[in-house]
């Protein structure tokens, strides 16, 4: 089976990194992988390439896409001839999907017979408002749900809530399955000597407990939200330290470094940047916070979770159902609510809190092992290729 992925971009995010480790779970399964990333090549194309699967740079620019750009992913389509097109997040699923249809009519008017080959979309944002984004994305997330019932065949969404919501906002929804994120346990799992590295290289003492949040520097993570807490749980606990990390959460981001000297709370907290390999500085906190105002399956908490390290998080998305019985989940947007979780685990025997992390890790890999995900994919995949596709589809194909 022949696959092509079209993603907006390559950073090693949420949803990039989940396709990434998809990949990776279906090799020796005989499925050729293409990625065509829409914009640029970013960190994640080099490990995708090392995985086995090729990847294609459309260099669109922001904004509204060129006309050329689009010829040439419909030319790529035609060169590629995948049994299946898998899109990801909404710009991938809008430009993605109109150039499967193009690409097929095209292929009709030179003569050909050949079918059309099966389309899913990739949902993984659960609010539809898209808090915190452009104007632009909101109006492609309108796009997409008008033209869901009649482009795509079918639509994975990463949790129940996200399927909630898009239905909800005009998403077809009778197209809409849940295919929970999957974690690489043999990846991100706990390693005893990372906590002393980590206390070591950063300056903290031996014994300070870290608190840390791994994330894109985006309004929809919610930080000021993050630093009112640590304002608070160094109130109560003035030993304690924190680390920040992802792209944008790094010493040259002023408004961020200007918002931790206002709350007197610098020299507490490391600014990491980007992580090439973020399980090591996962498997070295003491507690793994989430301080979003909106989420789906947030990958970076099963990380965490996979390393055995308990959680407090906010109930967003499917976060709480992802914690279970694990970890501590609160209100979004109420830094009393997660500072008051945040000291309440920290204060906790570490007896308990091991045994937290343990269960945490137990259940990733009882519930949310990357390769239950992959034959989840696949099994859709396989199906939708063979399903009828409806009066509209078959005039689309004919």
């Amino acid at each position: 089976m022949k696959i092509v992925h079209i993603i907006t971009a390559l950073p090693a995010d949420g949803a990039e990194m989940l396709l990434y480790r998809l990949i990776r779970a279906s090799r020796g399964t005989g499925v050729k992988h293409t990625v065509i990333s829409l914009s640029s090549e970013d960190t994640l194309a080099a490990r995708i390439r090392e995985a086995g699967a090729d990847v294609r740079i459309l260099g669109m620019r922001r904004g509204v896409p060129g006309p050329r750009k689009f010829a040439t992913l419909i030319r790529w389509l035609g060169e590629l001839d995948p049994d299946v097109v898998q899109t990801w997040l909404y710009h991938g699923d809008l430009m993605g999907g109109l150039a499967v249809h193009a690409a097929s009519a095209w292929r009709r008017m030179r003569g050909s017979r050949a079918p059309r080959p099966a389309l899913v979309w990739g949902i993984h944002h659960t609010d539809l408002r898209s808090t915190g984004s452009n104007r632009m994305t909101r109006w492609v997330t309108r796009a997409c749900a008008l033209l869901s019932a009649r482009v795509p065949d079918s639509i994975i969404c990463c949790g129940e809530a996200a399927r909630r919501s898009h239905a909800h906002g005009g998403y077809c929804p009778t197209k809409m399955m849940v295919i929970p994120n999957g974690f690489e346990a043999d990846v991100f799992r706990p390693m005893p000597q990372a906590r002393e590295s980590l206390r070591r290289a950063l300056g903290f003492d031996a014994d300070a407990p870290v608190i840390g949040i791994v994330g894109r520097y985006h309004a929809v993570k919610d930080y000021p939200n993050f630093i009112a807490a640590m304002r608070r749980v160094l109130q109560a606990l003035p030993h304690c330290r924190f680390v920040m990390a992802g792209r944008g959460l790094d010493e040259n981001n002023g408004e961020l470094v200007a918002c931790l000297r206002e709350a007197g709370i610098g020299d507490a907290c490391r600014l990491l940047g980007a992580l090439p390999d973020p399980q090591t500085t996962l498997a070295a906190l003491d507690v793994f916070c989430l301080s979003s105002r909106s989420e789906g399956l947030p990958t970076v908490v099963g990380e965490a979770m996979a390393c055995g390290v308990p959680c407090v998080a906010t109930d967003v998305g499917d976060t709480k159902w992802l914690i279970g019985e694990t970890g501590f989940v609160v209100p979004p947007q109420d830094a009393d609510a997660l500072a008051t979780a945040l000291i309440a685990m920290l204060t906790l025997s570490e007896e308990t809190r091991a045994a937290l992390g343990k269960a945490a890790r137990e259940r990733i890999e009882r519930q949310f092992s990357i390769d239950t995900t992959w034959r989840r994919y696949e099994e859709t995949y396989r199906r939708t290729r063979t399903t009828p596709r409806g009066p509209r589809a078959e005039r689309l194909n004919a």
